[in-house]
């Protein structure tokens, strides 16, 4: 299997995109540290060697690291520790610069506040106890030199890495926080929608319900709730099976999009009951939008390919300055459903 092969059937697994966004920081990262590093080492003048694995951490780790996290079983863990791998081999080229204060202190920040923003304090934490094991190794093997001295030329250096890598640290960092942001916002959507249903649930109908009360003890006008049953429900999930009753739900649930206005809120309260708060509505006004559903339910007579007969009981209940709470006006439109129901169904009670 090719390496584009294992990064193909790795995308789906946990870690694969942050993997790749890692990549192009650590590609971008390595080639900025890479300039200022090398213009030490020349002034130090330290043998060819240290400077060809320099260009080895550069250009070809990179790769190497990707590769290692796209082949794992778990990219994101594989990661990880190539992000630890990094800090190590950054306290590594802070001993072989004996010290040098800009880049030293540039790079060990960067690489911590990276390590942050990627993993965490834990991830933070492992990156800072290995930069400091490969920094100790290397510096001990070097004498414990330090020269605090910066060059005109290293300081010029370091700046592209200062500039270029923290605003692209800046805008991942942003793109990150956006995503996370519609992914709340679709969650939050998610959790006030019905899972059946492409309706609201009761958690988003009393937020909304409240949310009327408290704009109608400040506006004189009315609003109206419709409490909504369909007829007869149970005996239609015992007789043709749950397939079907879910069918005539999401039926119905679908009358009630098309009766209603983008400021009203259709929502299933449970099982076969539907409540639909209808702002700024007089009760005639409601008893229309009722009729309507009423009309548009009585045509139906195959669901889910099977003939079925489907009724309404509806009870309409406009809020009064006495309602305190949601539960009160819910009660209302409750008891004249119940009303409703009681004179023989199929029928629209309001009050």
């Amino acid at each position: 299997m090719t390496v584009i092969d294992k990064f193909n059937k790795n995308q789906g697994l946990p870690g694969s995109r942050f993997v790749k966004r890692m990549f192009l920081m650590r590609v971008l990262g390595t080639f900025l540290c890479f300039i200022p590093i090398l213009s030490v080492l020349i002034e130090h003048q330290r043998p060819l060697w240290l400077m060809l694995l320099l260009a080895v951490n550069a250009f070809i780790w990179p790769t190497l690291a990707w590769q290692r996290a796209i082949r794992s079983a778990s990219p994101l863990k594989t990661e990880h520790q190539n992000l630890v791998i990094d800090a190590g081999a950054g306290g590594f080229w802070i001993a072989m610069m004996a010290g040098n204060p800009l880049p030293s202190v540039v790079i060990a920040t960067i690489l911590l506040a990276d390590r942050l923003s990627a993993g965490g304090f834990g991830l933070m934490k492992k990156a800072a106890v290995a930069m400091l094991v490969t920094f100790m190794a290397g510096w001990l093997t070097q004498g414990m030199a330090f020269i605090p001295y910066v060059s005109q030329r290293t300081m010029y250096l370091t700046l592209p890495l200062i500039g270029i890598y923290i605003i692209a640290l800046s805008v991942l960092t942003d793109s990150i926080a956006i995503r996370l942001r519609l992914k709340s916002r679709e969650l939050e959507r998610i959790a006030m929608m019905d899972p059946l249903l492409d309706i609201a649930n009761r958690r988003l109908l009393e937020k909304r319900i409240d949310h009327e009360l408290m704009k109608l003890q400040q506006a004189h006008r009315e609003s109206a709730l419709m409490f909504i049953d369909i007829d007869n429900f149970k005996d239609v999930n015992d007789r043709f099976g749950h397939k079907v009753g879910d069918a005539m739900l999401a039926t119905v649930s679908e009358i009630l999009h098309l009766a209603t206005r983008q400021t009203d809120t259709p929502a299933r309260l449970g099982g076969d009951e539907f409540v639909i708060l209808l702002p700024n509505t007089t009760i005639e006004e409601a008893q229309v939008v009722a009729s309507r559903i009423m009309d548009a339910t009585a045509v139906i007579d195959d669901v889910a390919e099977t003939t079925v007969n489907c009724t309404l009981s509806i009870g309409i209940a406009i809020a009064t300055r006495e309602m305190a709470n949601v539960t009160d006006w819910l009660q209302a439109a409750d008891d004249a459903l119940y009303r409703a129901k009681r004179d023989g169904k199929n029928r629209i009670f309001a009050h």
